[in-house]
């Protein structure tokens, strides 16, 4: 694949990561993409980047990049969302997230 291809492929992903847990989260996609700061829209961008490592496969640095972050932010926002799997409820509700990501019928 052209590197101008997965560029689009990863843009794509994360508009569908974005778009999934800006709406279970209760947040907006501007403010995902964007810099709010509120601890929901927070939460919500850094679940976005884990769905789209976790469950598109995606590297952080292409996360990253299909979000307009650094590497190191994306790496940042996994951990936190690992730590926060200890909780089950968490968990589950993440696991669906994955799964629903992982079957996305999307072009790899």
């Amino acid at each position: 694949m052209k590197r101008k291809d997965k560029r689009e492929h990863d843009r794509v992903y994360m508009e569908i990561a974005v778009a999934m847990t800006a709406g279970l989260l209760d947040a907006t996609v501007e403010d995902v993409t964007g810099d709010g700061r509120s601890a929901r829209t927070v939460l919500a961008r850094q679940v976005a980047m884990y769905v789209a490592a976790v469950g598109f496969g995606m590297s952080y640095s292409r996360v990253g990049a299909a979000l307009g972050r650094d590497r190191s932010t994306v790496a940042h926002a996994i951990r936190i969302i690992e730590d926060r799997r200890e909780d089950p409820a968490f968990d589950e509700w993440l696991n669906a997230l994955e799964l629903t990501a992982a079957a996305a019928p999307v072009l790899r």
